[in-house]
């Protein structure tokens, strides 16, 4: 088979010659490139799914992590507050104990010094009956 080949008239110049099989050539170039930029397109998309999912989970995560530290904060904090107050408490009631037993102590003082006044009064009673 003979090759047939076209002369373009000499106005157009050398850069504006035409060539059909040229012309083919850089247009499936291009479509192979699009295709490429495409399947490309598609994978970077299906990653950044992959990404957001993922950010998603660990986002999650740490703020499950977060809440739960915050949770043994708050409980520690309340154990140490519950402990004061327990102390505070445990305190005041030893220092009630303490000067009740201080009253009872003077009131079986001044108990034991009407005993002889009383012992006092019956017998006088008694000798006079």
């Amino acid at each position: 088979m003979a090759t047939e080949t076209k002369t373009v008239p000499a106005v157009l110049g050398p850069q504006e010659e035409h060539f059909p099989d040229k012309n083919a050539s850089q247009i499936q170039q291009a479509v192979s490139a699009l295709a490429s930029m495409e399947a490309k397109l598609d994978e970077l998309s299906s990653q950044l799914v992959d990404m957001k999912r993922r950010l998603s989970l660990y986002a999650e995560t740490e703020t499950e992590k977060a809440k739960s530290e915050v949770l043994e904060q708050a409980n520690r904090e309340a154990q140490s507050s519950l402990e004061s107050v327990r102390k505070s408490a445990q305190s005041e009631a030893d220092d009630i104990v303490a000067k009740g037993d201080v009253e009872t102590e003077a009131l079986r003082g001044r108990i034991t010094g009407k005993i002889s006044s009383a012992v006092d009064v019956i017998v006088k009673a008694v000798q006079s009956a």
